[in-house]
């Protein structure tokens, strides 16, 4: 079976046909993609739902789509995760987010710690990457990105959560998610790990302080673990 591409953007989406005036999404669909007319698409609007529609024709800087059903995505997990990550050098905290994005995060907030090294973030090309990461996992929702902020800063609006898990090697093994729980915050350090103080803070507010075992993980790698682990232990 044909894989059926799946795109994500601001558009209007209802049944019948529809204009879509975006030249960078009908230049991928027939320059890239080479999607002829008849083709099906599906075209989401980051909230949730989404139109299975059928290509009719393109214009020079748009396509024209015949929407054939409209619906909610299926595909979301049933809890609210909210990965707290630390900014990570290079483009490591890109991967980080295109990750936890594919397996089910549903916002990400980077945060400065003690020991974060880089404090610069190009938010718009975070967005973008996660947009289409979304996009290929086959997800309904693109999860919102925050500015950087201080750790000390989120940890009163964190507190909202049902749960927290912080996750460090000294911290006991993961043993999942209690059924109650509707929203639950991820907490990654940097490339040196949370300071004692940052430890500290955490047990003082009653974060479950969580390893992932014994083996040493990067940052990014602890990222991808940690927010599968707590997205997929999840229940309705």
């Amino acid at each position: 079976m044909k894989k059926i591409h799946r795109f994500i953007g601001a558009w209007p989406l209802a049944l019948g046909t529809l204009r879509i005036d975006d030249e960078t999404l009908a230049h991928q669909l027939r320059s890239v993609l080479k999607l002829e007319p008849g083709e099906q698409i599906v075209l989401g609007d980051g909230t949730g739902t989404e139109v299975q529609g059928r290509i009719l024709r393109y214009d020079r800087d748009a396509v024209i789509v015949e929407g054939i059903a409209i619906g909610r995505n299926a595909n979301e997990l049933p809890g609210r995760t909210i990965l707290y990550c630390a900014v990570l050098k290079a483009d490591h905290f890109e991967l980080a987010a295109q990750k936890a994005t594919e397996v089910g995060v549903s916002e990400i907030v980077p945060i400065v710690t003690a020991r974060t090294v880089k404090l610069s973030l190009r938010l718009d090309r975070v967005e973008k990457i996660i947009r289409e990461a979304a996009e290929q996992a086959g997800r309904g929702l693109v999860p919102m990105v925050r500015e950087a902020v201080a750790f000390e800063r989120v940890l009163t609006e964190a507190s909202r959560n049902d749960v927290n898990f912080f996750f460090d090697p000294s911290g006991e093994p993961f043993g999942g998610v209690a059924k109650s729980v509707g929203h639950a915050g991820i907490w990654i350090g940097p490339e040196g790990g949370w300071d004692e103080d940052e430890l500290e803070r955490a047990g003082q507010l009653g974060m479950h302080v969580a390893s992932l075992g014994n083996l040493v993980l990067r940052a990014e790698t602890a990222v991808i673990v940690a927010a599968y682990l707590v997205a997929h232990s999840m229940k309705s």
